[in-house]
């Protein structure tokens, strides 16, 4: 996992966003925005780090390496807004 600076603008932690990442429970897929320079898809996490704060963290998934290995560049991290509300709801449920 690696992450872009514009990750880090809303003061969510490298750990905590990791946390995120293996415990959200059920992940989505977001197509790109029509005017994004990345017209990859975006993986959407949406969970509580260890302090129990409710975050959304999105990423892109990386092409695989040649040891079959895949790679996350985060994107974006930051509390919970409204509009995900109801995925992170429903991701609650999947969570071990």
């Amino acid at each position: 996992m690696s992450w872009t600076h514009a990750s880090r603008r809303h003061g969510i932690a490298r750990h905590a966003a990791g946390f995120v990442v293996e415990d959200c429970g059920l992940v989505y897929i977001q197509p790109a925005p029509p005017d994004s320079a990345v017209p990859d898809p975006r993986v959407v996490f949406l969970g509580d780090d260890e302090a129990g704060r409710a975050i959304e963290e999105i990423g892109i998934e990386m092409e695989v390496d040649a040891n079959g290995e895949g790679h996350l560049r985060v994107i974006h991290a930051t509390a919970l807004r409204d509009k995900y509300r109801g995925q992170y709801e429903e991701a609650k449920r999947w969570r071990v």
